[in-house]
């Protein structure tokens, strides 16, 4: 939340953004970008945003908006780090563009922690 997000038009072709909130189907924000421009947007309410272009389907993208600054992008195995964690307990949220392979989990991290398993997610 409140980090800004630079969308930027590389091509000499008009781009449109549409960027909806996924959970409740309203628009943050519907615009049109023009060739080599950009648009630059600062979320303030967390969420998963749909983004495409009504111009060309084929361009698609999500945006996750967290509270928190613990976010990590898995690789192509799964696999994902987030360094530094304090001790805590932690509601950690793996997301996923297909729904069913989307779940919620209650964890505890230690001093000792240095790796979390989260097995069986298909």
């Amino acid at each position: 939340i409140g980090q800004k997000v630079n969308i930027k038009n590389s091509e000499d072709t008009l781009h449109n953004v549409h960027v909806i909130d996924i959970f409740t189907r309203e628009t943050a924000f519907n615009v049109a970008t023009p060739a080599y421009g950009f648009y630059e947007h600062t979320f303030d309410k967390t969420g998963v945003y749909d983004v495409s272009c009504g111009i060309h389907p084929a361009m698609a993208a999500f945006i996750v908006v967290s509270p928190t600054p613990y976010v990590a992008l898995a690789n192509s195995k799964g696999n994902f780090s987030i360094n530094n964690l304090p001790t805590g307990k932690y509601n950690v949220t793996i997301w996923n563009v297909d729904p069913s392979r989307r779940s919620d989990h209650i964890i505890e991290v230690q001093q000792t922690t240095r790796e979390l398993l989260f097995e069986n997610l298909s």
